[in-house]
């Protein structure tokens, strides 16, 4: 019961989208022919705490459709991570800290991919003065994201352009197995042999 009231929400809400999740392009290995009726690969599973690698390749979808024919740049990441690139002369002007509207607008739809991806932080990386992340720190935070999940970036990855790297969470265990753990040392100090 309880899978069909998951997947009665989650196809509501991919209808109330009006775009469904696409899977990421990779290249696929040749079918062999003489195995036709082979079964598919199955991805390797990611470790327990671990996001799949592509969490947020729907936000990635939803950021490509909503920015296309714009200078901004969104990339998918091999960690799964989303990456946002705004040029700099349309994300601040000369010296000054406070953002333009298209970094603005830029954050709003990074805000609201926060608000989707509980688990996720925002890497914010801005050539130029501290002040400049501090001030996307705020607006950001004004937007409803809580300060912890924002980290500036001491070194920028580019000095053209100001960087939103979206990175996904852990996620819950699902399954722990206890004899996957390790066993426990010193674990009750009190117990310790006398010597």
């Amino acid at each position: 019961m309880f899978r069909f009231v998951t997947l009665l929400i989650v196809s509501i809400v991919l209808a109330a989208c009006g775009t469904t999740p696409t899977k990421p392009s990779t290249p696929s290995a040749p079918s062999s022919p003489s195995t036709p009726n082979a079964p598919a690969e199955v991805p390797p599973r990611p470790s327990p705490g671990q996001p799949p690698p592509n969490v947020l390749a729907a936000e990635v979808n939803w950021m490509k459709q909503l920015f296309e024919g714009t200078p901004v740049a969104i990339v998918a990441e091999d960690d799964g991570a989303m990456r946002v690139d705004v040029p700099l002369n349309f994300a601040f002007d000369d010296k000054a800290t406070a953002p333009k509207p298209p970094l603005r607008a830029v954050m709003d739809k990074v805000a609201q991919t926060l608000a989707r991806q509980p688990s996720a932080k925002v890497h914010i990386g801005t050539p130029g003065p501290a002040a400049r992340a501090t001030a996307m720190r705020n607006y950001l935070m004004g937007r409803g994201v809580v300060a912890l999940r924002v980290v500036a970036l001491n070194q920028p990855p580019s000095d053209t352009a100001v960087t939103l790297r979206v990175v996904p969470g852990p996620v819950a265990i699902d399954k722990l197995d206890d004899k996957a753990l390790p066993p426990p040392t010193n674990a009750f100090p009190g117990n310790r042999p006398k010597s």
